[in-house]
């Protein structure tokens, strides 16, 4: 049986990749098209952040399954915002440690639902290996530690200086955890300018590595990082250069099996990503400020907690760069029908969004205000087979009914679905609001992008990526990103 190995480059955009190939450039990415099926449209979830999706790839569920709601949200459970770290600035409100524990421990071990099995603990479950290099979600049977590097330690005083973590059987999270190294350790790029060792030359060495010596499991992730921070610096549309300087890694792997034509008879290749990235526009009005919008309510800060007795907290707002969540944290029918007249005059809201009952859910279009109430059953049905009724203008997520009562949605990919499964990820009441194109959302704590890129939202170019899959045959139709694990899972006969 052929192993698999999968490749995920973050914010992989399908247009600029089909122009790559379409120039002749990325040589790897071109074989493994070549000589496999090529998919330019896999949805991902909402919100389009990395977190999320990861999760959602390596568990094969949403996030109202696996838990994981944003990159910032709200934990009613312990009454308290969660931040893996999006700016400095917020990690210095919230502390390093804080931060860094959020990110090597809780994420994994506590924040994805420990009900849910990965693709790791389901495979070597059955009896196969697995590996992940420097992927977010590790979490599996065996215990290792975190050696947190000097530079880190002593930002947090000390306090902590190595930090226990769950993976599969081979696990590398930069210069944290990794394999004794091969060769020369300048070859691996670490230390603070190369962001510990998570970084894509890191991740391509280690990969071509445990090939090399005959150490690579049946089931590997590689992730690469860098394109991510570029698409956000330069624009997602200019990212080709990042994105070619993944492929040369990929080629790095592929040339250890000593032909490209024998990766492919030893191992199944995927490459993806994880979500894509979108345009932001230059001008302070392409920067939506919900500190200043919802001023008159009383905002939960990043470093506070709400006791059960708290009255003086209204509001959590948590941005998710193009998306963004505001938790009301009392008097819910009070204060919703305040927050969302206030965002939906504002034309740049594209949708807002919140749970009306158990089963109902509300859609408002902000600048017109035309409203939408979605329900989970019902005579309508989409691409994906999943039965819906609906009340109010389909127009607020660009969806139309064709044919015999089949919904049909356009730049809002698996709307309904999306939607529902993030204002369900988890206990508490919230509103989510995701922004037109161009448009981000800035507040205290959130990343801002302007003229470069930004993702997050509902919206298709955010939340479509292109998909390589060469070494056996697929049958994917309306692909979306938690059909890699069951797809993974059949290929080892699982």
């Amino acid at each position: 049986m052929k192993k698999v190995i999968l490749f995920v480059v973050d914010s992989l955009h399908p247009s600029v990749l089909g122009r790559i190939l379409s120039e002749g450039n990325a040589p790897a990415f071109r074989f493994l098209v070549k000589h496999g099926s090529y998919i330019d449209r896999v949805v991902s979830c909402f919100p389009t952040m990395t977190p999320v999706a990861t999760s959602s790839m390596i568990t094969g569920t949403w996030p109202n399954q696996h838990g994981v709601p944003g990159f910032i949200w709200y934990n009613d459970e312990l009454r308290k915002v969660v931040d893996y770290g999006a700016t400095w600035q917020s990690i210095l409100k919230i502390g390093l440690e804080n931060v860094l524990r959020n990110l090597l421990h809780k994420l994994n071990e506590d924040h994805l639902n420990p009900a849910i099995p990965t693709l790791y603990e389901q495979l070597e479950a059955g009896g196969f290996s697995t590996g992940n290099i420097n992927f977010f979600m590790h979490r599996a049977k065996y215990s290792y530690q975190a050696r947190v590097p000097f530079s880190l330690a002593l930002g947090t005083g000390f306090r902590l200086h190595q930090e226990g973590v769950s993976g599969p059987s081979l696990l590398t999270l930069g210069q944290l955890i990794h394999p004794p190294f091969s060769g020369r350790k300048k070859a691996y790029p670490r230390g603070p300018f190369n962001r510990f060792g998570f970084n894509d030359i890191f991740s391509g060495r280690i990969a071509a590595q445990l090939v090399r010596e005959g150490q690579q499991p049946d089931f590997m992730v590689v992730y690469f990082p860098d394109n991510d921070k570029y698409s956000h610096q330069h624009g997602p549309l200019r990212s080709g250069f990042s994105i070619e300087r993944a492929d040369q890694q990929v080629a790095s792997v592929l040339d250890e099996f000593g032909s490209w034509e024998k990766a492919l008879e030893e191992s199944v290749i995927i490459v993806t990503g994880d979500h894509s990235q979108s345009t932001v526009g230059l001008g302070k009005e392409y920067l939506i400020d919900l500190d200043r919008a919802l001023a008159s309510f009383k905002r939960l800060k990043a470093t506070e907690e709400v006791s059960v007795e708290d009255r003086k907290h209204e509001i959590a707002i948590c941005p998710n760069e193009r998306m963004a969540f505001i938790y009301l944290l009392q008097r819910d029918q009070e204060i919703l029908p305040e927050v969302v007249g206030i965002l939906a005059k504002d034309p740049r809201n594209a949708q807002i969004s919140w749970k009306v009952s158990e089963t109902t859910f509300c859609i408002v279009q902000g600048g017109t205000e035309k409203e939408l109430y979605v329900s989970r059953t019902g005579p309508y049905q989409d691409v994906y087979g999943q039965s819906w009724s609906y009340e109010g203008d389909l127009s607020v997520v660009d969806a139309q009914v064709k044919g015999e009562q089949l919904i049909e949605f356009g730049k809002f990919p698996d709307a309904f679905n999306r939607l529902i499964s993030a204002l369900e990820a988890r206990s508490g009441s919230r509103i989510a609001v995701s922004a037109a194109s161009g448009y981000e959302y800035f507040a205290v704590g959130a990343p801002i992008h302007p003229g470069g890129g930004s993702h997050g939202s509902l919206e298709e170019e955010d939340s479509t990526v292109p998909m390589i899959v060469a070494g056996m045959p697929i049958k994917l139709e309306h692909a979306r990103i938690i059909d890699l694990c069951p797809m993974i899972l059949r290929h080892f006969g699982l």
